[in-house]
């Protein structure tokens, strides 16, 4: 039958559940540009778009890479100088692994994809943090399992209550996630609370994901891998990357690394076989990995003494503000403000952010596109922009609630 004027493809149902906040609010913003209003984006975390930078080393030797002419493609789990280089710089941090047990991948996000896909069969439950990052709820939703929250309460650090967790464990539960640093929180964990997952895991057979790809990004606190807690009898995936650690976003490298590997050796030859499938991670950025392994410690105290001017501005004017409060996050550079919607003409979040992006042309994320409630008021904020810039929009959200 030919085509007609009417549809005749229909997504897939899997796609209904799909959902992505950081960018699908990004949208609003576009049509108020195509009016010609300027908008001060802070809804997502890419340095570039700030001013930041990777290393010198790093950019050199992805540049010799593309001069000697690794152009093609690479082993599917990566290069072996790359692989070799991001297990001795994990073991050197507590984190048992080898090479055989590293796999490169297409950003932070493939290896979250990997691992979810060689797991979850449909209506199998993964663990993840409210508020959380949401490529996990898209890639659970996209595989047709579950997603079961586990809550971070505000009123303690944005700590989780290991009662909580397993309360909501069933015999479905494959896999427990965790962010650390967290994104959007930038609570970072401390010995006893990640001792907490580990037991948590060890008594119920649960695999953990430990997403650590803002682990440089650290202020006060000390990060302590998860992985290096696990002991000999709790399988854990570290994902890492390029991305955040070393303000690479555009490269597309990140890594997984498995912990006790022989507790999962069905499970790993699945994640070797799904990346076969796809051929391979960039190339030349894998060339620019040893380099970032063995990186001195000066790159990245310029980024984290930048990173704290720009945290403690926001910290200070968001909680100046009447009627908005937040929290002193210890890594990554997000902060999740809570605004009080019983003294505005809002009921959720998403009606905030929206309002303030007409207003004001601010953009923000509203909470509950990481999994607080919408009537709860939380939005997350990205202060990677300069003081001046940070300054100003602090001033221009204070005008806003101001007039409400």
């Amino acid at each position: 039958m030919p085509y007609s004027n009417s549809p005749v493809f229909t997504p897939a149902q899997r796609v209904q559940n799909y959902r992505y906040a950081i960018r699908n609010i990004v949208t609003h913003a576009r049509k108020l540009e195509e009016q010609g209003r300027t908008v001060t984006y802070l809804n997502i975390g890419d340095p570039i778009l700030y001013g930041f930078q990777p290393p010198e080393e790093l950019i050199e030797a992805n540049i010799q890479a593309l001069q000697l002419g690794h152009n093609g493609y690479s082993p599917s789990s990566g290069i072996t100088d790359a692989v070799l280089a991001i297990a001795e710089d994990a073991r050197k941090r507590g984190i048992p692994t080898s090479a055989e047990d590293t796999i490169i991948t297409f950003g932070a996000s493939e290896a979250a994809d990997l691992v979810c896909t060689s797991m979850l069969n449909p209506g199998d439950e993964v663990l993840c943090p409210a508020p959380g990052y949401p490529l996990y709820n898209a890639i659970i939703a996209k595989l047709n399992a579950r997603e079961v929250s586990y809550t971070l309460d505000p009123r303690h650090g944005w700590l989780p209550d290991p009662d909580d967790i397993e309360r909501k464990i069933t015999s479905k539960t494959k896999i427990l996630v965790v962010i650390n640093p967290n994104n959007p929180t930038g609570e970072v964990y401390s010995k006893e609370t990640l001792q907490q997952f580990i037991d948590i895991a060890r008594r119920h057979r649960l695999l953990i994901i430990t997403d650590e790809v803002y682990h440089k990004l650290v202020y006060d606190a000390t990060h302590i891998p998860l992985a290096s807690l696990a002991g000999d009898d709790v399988a854990v995936i570290t994902i890492d990357s390029l991305s955040k650690n070393y303000m690479a976003p555009g490269w597309r490298t990140g890594w997984m690394m498995i912990t006790n590997s022989r507790l999962v050796p069905d499970v790993r030859q699945a994640f070797i076989k799904l990346a076969d499938a796809r051929l391979c991670a960039p190339m030349t950025p894998q060339f620019s990995i040893r380099a970032a392994m063995q990186l001195d410690s000066t790159y990245h105290d310029t980024i984290v003494r930048r990173l704290r001017s720009q945290r403690d501005t926001t910290i200070s004017m968001l909680n100046s503000i009447d009627g908005i409060s937040c929290n002193q996050p210890e890594g990554a550079f997000y902060v999740m403000a809570q605004i009080q919607l019983a003294d505005t003409p809002f009921t959720t979040d998403e009606e905030f952010v929206l309002k303030l992006l007409e207003e004001q042309q601010i953009l923000f994320v509203h909470g509950s596109g990481f999994g607080t409630s919408a009537e709860d008021g939380f939005i997350r904020i990205v202060y990677l922009p300069g003081t001046d810039v940070l300054e100003d929009v602090y001033t221009r959200l204070a005008t806003f609630v101001k007039s409400l």
